[in-house]
């Protein structure tokens, strides 16, 4: 796997950054703020037609939801063969999300995305937590802190970008050449 990537200067820079390799480019002066339904992945700077993306909250359905929306998503794609990578991606970053940035009962939400550029895809998870993601080492039979070591694994590269206001994006971009070989 390549290196990982360290800490994007903002959000738009950052997915400008993942997407250079594919042709996109993020969008000159797009918004820093949090994102909305709708312009989620303007906000990030994405401009391409295939972007998804769905809110989710602390509740074990709706994170059953997002793992559902990851793999119809790369169903319609025609990215069969990357669902259950992209899925355990997203899963773990969704997770740490919960786990970290969520408040249970308090209505607070974030937001899972994921776009496809030309041999590329990015999925990434924007939550309203400012403590960055840290790789930890796990003690030998812990049931859990190994998330970041999985996604290191399953894909090309990840990293993160903070927010100028509050919150994080965390990304992961899994190149389909690379994982359909």
């Amino acid at each position: 796997m390549a290196a990982h990537a360290a800490a994007a200067p903002n959000r738009v820079a950052g997915f400008e950054n993942l997407l250079a390799s594919t042709g996109q480019s993020a969008a000159k002066g797009a918004a820093s703020a949090p994102p909305g339904p709708l312009d989620w992945g303007l906000a990030l700077g994405i401009s391409t037609a295939d972007f998804a993306a769905r809110a989710f909250t602390c509740d074990a359905a709706s994170l059953k939801n997002v793992r559902c929306f990851i793999r119809e998503t790369v169903s319609e794609w025609d990215l069969g063969s990357l669902a259950d990578d992209l899925t355990t991606v997203v899963n773990e970053l969704t997770s740490n999300a919960v786990l970290h940035a969520l408040v249970a009962g308090a209505g607070s939400k974030a937001w899972v995305g994921m776009a496809r550029a030309g041999d590329t895809v990015v999925c990434a998870v924007a939550d309203p937590s400012p403590a960055l993601p840290t790789r930890r080492r796990a003690a030998h039979l812990a049931d859990s802190g190994r998330g970041l070591l999985i996604v290191d694994a399953l894909c090309d590269k990840w990293g993160y970008a903070a927010s100028e206001a509050s919150g994080k994006t965390v990304w992961a971009r899994i190149c389909l050449t690379d994982s359909v070989k």
